[in-house]
């Protein structure tokens, strides 16, 4: 036991997992190397949530969901929920569930608009497993997402509550814009340093088909903290463990009707820290309708909305902090007091400090914030994951 306690504090306190930690377990002199241990039978991969919620994505939700099927790894529970669209979405959802006949496969339709958070939470009432992933229903996995995020998540160095990859950004017909999401792990200090590019970065393109196809990356890295600067990815980027999830997915739904993918990522790195996936394991579309991205791909670090961003972050910011504050107890629980006077610490230096009862800044999410959100943005699904702004 004090091992174990020997061991978080040097990962609360920035130590590198691996490189300097204690061990987890002491081994004796006649344990044999990695190389040689024998396990007598091996355990399997757990099973794999999957929500696809769509909101008046019509054109694009069919192939969202037939990436899921693709999935290479095959236990996986899936609930497509479609929040009251008004396109022909609900017919397309319909016929494509018929087309797969596939029973992993469930469908809820709802008759009135909940918002992001309300749709995710109807989809994750249907699931009861250990890992969960949202994908939003105008992009696409490819076929290893899945399998690479699980395998990640299993690593046997740290666990997380959050890894996520970066992506291709295409457009509605299945045309790539660019070969990365630029703010995907944009706080890398040699981001913007002048270099080669690796030719193993560089596709390679079928003269005939026009096929691209790009060489395998295997690199990962653990973020232990969060940042105000750092960046994940979009909602279809991420898995999650579920616990995690139902730990602090607690605001009433008509509060997070947007950005949930912001609000989670935020709290899986103040808590936990998250693994990024160097990878691009998706597309992420950018067709022109997006409720978030729809600005155009001009190169460098452009602007995927025009859109503003300071109230957003703001918002959500500060309903990171009224959830570290209202349910203090669970979150010390699960991660102890001082990882949990770390997130508080840390949010109160960006957004300010949390009046002693919360009632203050109840007041200004309830109303100047979600107001200005509101005239910003209107109602249905959010499509931005954490992103540096600034």
């Amino acid at each position: 036991m004090a091992n174990r306690q020997a061991f978080d504090n040097a990962f609360r306190a920035g130590a590198p997992i691996g490189d300097g930690a204690p061990p987890l377990c002491h081994k004796s002199p006649t344990s044999p190397a990695p190389s040689q241990e024998i396990l007598s039978a091996m355990p399997l991969a757990p099973p794999v949530g999957v929500v696809v919620a769509n909101h008046n994505n019509g054109a694009f939700v069919e192939k969202a969901i037939e990436s899921v099927a693709r999935q290479s790894v095959r236990d996986l529970s899936v609930v497509v929920v479609d929040d009251a669209s008004t396109d022909r979405s609900d017919e397309a959802i319909r016929h494509c569930l018929a087309r797969l006949d596939d029973p992993r496969f469930r469908y809820v339709k709802l008759e009135t608009n909940l918002g992001q958070a309300g749709a995710l939470g109807r989809g994750l009432a249907g699931l009861d497993t250990p890992f969960v992933c949202f994908l939003d229903s105008d992009d696409v996995w490819h076929d290893a997402f899945i399998a690479r995020h699980l395998a990640v998540h299993l690593n046997a160095d740290f666990p997380v509550a959050l890894t996520y990859c970066d992506s291709h950004v295409i457009d509605g017909d299945d045309r790539l814009l660019a070969g990365t999401a630029w703010w995907f792990d944009s706080s890398d200090p040699g981001a913007w340093d002048r270099r080669t590019i690796d030719p193993s970065l560089i596709p390679t393109i079928d003269a005939a088909t026009g096929e691209l196809a790009y060489p395998p990356r295997s690199g990962v890295t653990f973020h232990p903290h969060w940042s105000p600067d750092g960046a994940t990815n979009t909602m279809a980027s991420m898995m999650f463990r579920r616990s995690f999830v139902d730990l602090v997915l607690v605001p009433p739904s008509h509060t997070l009707k947007l950005y949930v993918d912001f609000y989670l990522s935020t709290f899986a790195c103040l808590l936990t820290g998250a693994i990024a996936i160097h990878q691009p394991l998706y597309g992420y579309r950018m067709h022109g309708s997006n409720r978030h991205s729809n600005a155009a791909v001009l190169g460098g670090t452009y602007n995927s909305s025009m859109r503003e961003w300071a109230p957003i972050r703001s918002y959500i910011l500060q309903m990171v902090q009224l959830v570290l504050r209202r349910d203090a107890d669970s979150i010390r629980t699960a991660f102890g007091d001082q990882r949990h006077a770390e997130a508080e610490a840390l949010l109160a230096d960006v957004v300010g400090k949390l009046p002693r009862h919360g009632a203050g800044v109840q007041g200004r999410l309830t109303e100047t914030a979600r107001g200005k959100l509101a005239d910003l943005l209107g109602g249905g699904l959010s499509r931005l994951g954490l992103r540096n702004r600034s």
